[in-house]
């Protein structure tokens, strides 16, 4: 892991941005992620487009995750985060955008985003938050390595810290993610300070499915002063 520790959010944000535009060019596949964490970062990335420096038009791009069932049009899905965010703001092609659809059965929206991933997939450079409890995607403590893309049960505890009463989720696997070419993951604010820690220093184990991302060759870690704070 490379590991980036930054004064405070607008910092890391900026660093990250420099990192995630860094070989963009040679890129194919982007995977994104939902969050507060990441919203500068997409907001940096919008300014860079409005300015003509970037353009995202020839790539493809995939969601890590969003919760299930869902409707796209309903105003707390991830769907509608993206939308608002990212993909009004950016060029990104419609016929270019991989989404969840999470208003299908469990076994057709498993298999319909499993295929899309086939046919694209792996991920060129991957961006991923932190949960608190160490979650990547929706994987919860207990995930394995060789989990893939599947539906998931929510943990109280991420349900309450996203002001949620949805208990399921359709993920990206470890598997899927490991497999991407480049991480990024983001870490800000003073709660997410334990779980970083344990992803960095901590044991490599199940029970904190980020500390996984120390096998990967390619991994990029920033995060601001709080969530540093116990490195």
């Amino acid at each position: 892991m490379h590991v980036t520790v930054c004064d405070n959010y607008d910092e890391m944000s900026a660093a990250a941005l420099r990192e995630f535009t860094n070989g963009i060019s040679e890129a194919r596949v982007l995977g994104l992620a939902t969050g507060s964490t990441p919203l500068l970062l997409y907001s940096m990335l919008a300014g860079e487009y409005k300015k003509g420096r970037l353009s995202l038009a020839d790539k493809i791009t995939f969601n890590l995750d969003e919760y299930y069932p869902a409707s796209r049009s309903d105003t707390d899905s991830y769907w509608r985060y993206m939308q608002d965010n990212v993909f009004s703001r950016l060029d990104i092609r419609a016929q270019n955008i991989n989404f969840p659809e999470a208003s299908l059965s469990e076994e057709d929206a498993v298999t319909s985003y499993a295929k899309a991933y086939a046919r694209s997939g792996p991920v060129d450079i991957q961006l991923l938050g932190i949960g608190c409890n160490g979650h990547i995607a929706f994987n919860e403590p207990g995930s394995q390595t060789d989990s893939c893309i599947r539906i998931v049960r929510l943990a109280r505890d991420t349900m309450e810290r996203n002001s949620t009463q949805r208990d399921r989720a359709i993920t990206m696997g470890i598997k899927e993610i490991m497999d991407s070419r480049k991480i990024i993951l983001l870490a800000s604010g003073k709660e997410k300070a334990h779980a970083l820690a344990y992803a960095i220093k901590g044991p490599v184990s199940s029970a904190l499915p980020a500390s996984f991302l120390r096998r990967h060759g390619n991994a990029f870690v920033f995060a601001d002063a709080s969530a540093a704070t116990l490195l």
